[in-house]
């Protein structure tokens, strides 16, 4: 007689795969790739927590604010290099050479839509944009369709510095991320768009929310 067991096991999974995706699993890789990873993390987690080390670990302390930490500090280290990679280029700060990289790549942009891509305050957006101007990095015009907007190009002289800085700046991002393997990249990519897009959306949307909004809209209680 077939014990039935092992299919009684599954419906369960089955039922959370609906759950989840809103999907039946219509084939079977689907399924097998969605089981795998749902097995796969909570058999790590365990000895992830024994083999990782993080501040006030058994005594309270949280991994996650570590890492938040870590972010922070991450950030700092890159400066440090960047700023040694714009020595001798017509770019003051990372910031000047990402704002005329995203005209060069994706614009023109208006003032407002360059600041928030590139997550700033408006009062600091707005000196970095004034510095390149004042550079020749950078030129505005009036917007074809609101004659009050300013839309920003890259002028041909930011364009040639642009170029001229890039391949060092990649080799800094690349001497920042050299410790991961191609993998671990991808996986830290993965991770990082999706804070990422949690909190743009705040950056976007809800610049005026209160801290207990915040805290009430990522389901996180008070300490």
């Amino acid at each position: 007689m077939s014990d039935y067991s092992f299919f009684l096991q599954l419906l369960p999974e089955l039922q959370a795969y609906e759950a989840e995706t809103g999907k039946k699993p219509a084939e079977i890789q689907s399924f097998a790739q969605w089981l795998g990873k749902r097995y796969s993390v909570s058999s790590t987690a365990g000895e992830l927590e024994s083999r990782l080390a993080w501040n006030g670990k058994g005594n309270g302390g949280k991994p996650h604010y570590t890492a938040s930490n870590l972010i922070t500090a991450l950030s700092r280290y890159k400066m440090i290099y960047v700023k040694l990679a714009l020595e001798g280029t017509p770019f003051e700060t990372y910031d000047e050479f990402v704002f005329v990289l995203s005209l060069v790549f994706a614009g023109p942009y208006t003032q407002s839509q360059l600041i928030e891509r590139h997550v700033q305050l408006k009062p600091t957006g707005m000196e970095v944009i004034r510095r390149l101007l004042r550079k020749n990095l950078i030129t505005q015009e009036p917007s074809g369709s609101d004659k009050r907007s300013k839309v920003l190009h890259a002028t041909d002289a930011g364009r040639t510095a642009f170029y001229e800085t890039l391949s060092r700046i990649n080799d800094v991002t690349d001497m920042v991320m050299a410790p991961l393997s191609a993998e671990e990249r991808l996986r830290l990519l993965e991770l990082l768009q999706k804070l990422d897009k949690a909190h743009r959306d705040v950056f976007m949307n809800n610049k005026k929310m209160e801290l207990g909004e915040l805290l009430e809209k990522f389901g996180v209680q008070r300490s």
